[in-house]
């Protein structure tokens, strides 16, 4: 068994993550989410493309190259997957969305406090999300501050303690955002042809790892506790391939997607699971070279940052703030050339983070929070 315990200003949340070896027949629910795997022989190791399969895209086989994918766009997946989604009514797991409020309750505060999910560098996002702070202001009248919280743990506690009041939490973060923080997802971002990220697992390309069952034994690097695709989704569907973390292969946090990435890539971890995502922006960025780097496994897409609104805000404010993501086109603004996706989408919680809720239950999360 893990715990984390993690403590701020005035607030502390505890959330434990019981490990279990998962049979396949007993996970087949979340199994059928791990997508595509790596060749079980583990005979390939890396050199040139030669020396990987034949790649397709509609019928992939690893490991291959992170360049080949990045290229052909694999890294992300299709709108149409939202729209298959089974809707429903309720969270599989955890608490719904909190309504607003009697007004006596409400906040009407003269500055929105906003943030988006913290990175190595949060005072850049001053500039990425100009055009939305502008058209919040205008949807609103009020003043709108960005504030560049440096972790997960700080967003939830802000947005709980009524000093947040709009955030993106990354995906693994939004079920505790709402069960702690009582948030309200109401958006995420697209782009034409193009929805949510994937799990993938990196190595260096001339690594002896080439498939997800040669990581068993090796160094490990996840990125933290409430991280999807860097640690809730190894877990859950690790587990159900046959490959327990902290059972079959010992790991340590990162603290990041990109340390993850840079770690692999400067040798520190033999490999790691990463968000797809995030290994095109560092690639893009000339941070790391894809064609040095390979994908041994990759899951189906994951939905991307769930935009949240606290809930106690008055009506009006949230109507504003939601109007100002969901009816502007930020197509061709430095919020696409950055993240490469100028729609804001509505989302339903209980429907379109079911897959990650079915990670947390299987998981068996606990979502607590204690005053101190």
């Amino acid at each position: 068994m893990s715990e984390r315990h993690e403590e701020g200003a005035g607030v502390s949340y505890e959330w434990t993550t019981r490990r279990r070896f998962v049979t396949a027949a007993g996970a087949a629910g979340v199994a059928g989410l791990a997508g595509c795997t790596g060749d079980d022989d583990g005979d390939d190791t890396a050199g040139s493309e030669e020396d990987f399969p034949e790649w397709d895209s509609e019928d992939p086989a690893f490991p291959q190259l992170a360049s080949t994918l990045l290229e052909d766009e694999f890294h992300v997946g299709s709108p149409a997957l939202l729209e298959s989604m089974e809707q429903r009514d309720e969270p599989r797991y955890g608490n719904p969305v909190p309504e607003t409020p009697s007004p006596g309750d409400q906040l009407d505060p003269d500055t929105i406090e906003f943030s988006v999910v913290p990175t190595e560098d949060p005072d850049a996002y001053g500039d990425i999300w100009a055009p939305l702070v502008e058209n919040m202001e205008a949807e609103t009248g009020r003043s709108v501050t960005v504030n560049p919280l440096d972790s997960s743990a700080a967003q939830i506690e802000a947005m709980r303690a009524d000093r947040l009041h709009v955030t993106g939490f990354s995906t693994g973060t939004v079920p505790f955002a709402v069960n702690i923080a009582g948030a309200r997802p109401f958006a995420m971002q697209v782009s034409e042809g193009q929805f949510g990220y994937k799990l993938w697992v990196l190595t260096q390309a001339d690594s002896s790892i080439s498939s997800l069952g040669d990581i068993a034994g090796a160094d490990i690097a996840h990125v933290e506790e409430t991280s999807n695709s860097g640690h809730q989704a190894p877990v859950a569907l690790f587990s159900s391939e046959g490959v327990a973390p902290g059972e079959d292969y010992e790991f340590e946090f990162s603290g990041s997607h990109e340390n993850s990435i840079r770690g692999v890539a400067a040798g520190d971890y033999e490999a790691a699971p990463i968000a797809s995502t995030v290994l095109f922006r560092q690639a893009d960025s000339g941070e790391v070279d894809p064609d040095e780097l390979k994908v041994v496994y990759s899951s189906d897409p994951f939905p991307t940052t769930g935009f949240s609104v606290n809930p106690r805000l008055t009506p009006e404010l949230q109507e504003g703030i939601v109007a100002s993501h969901l009816e502007y086109d930020y197509a061709g603004t430095s919020i696409e050339e950055f993240y490469e996706r100028g729609q804001f989408i509505e989302i339903d919680y209980a429907t379109n983070w079911d897959v990650i809720l079915q990670i947390q239950e299987q998981n068996e999360v606990d979502y607590q929070v204690d005053q101190i």
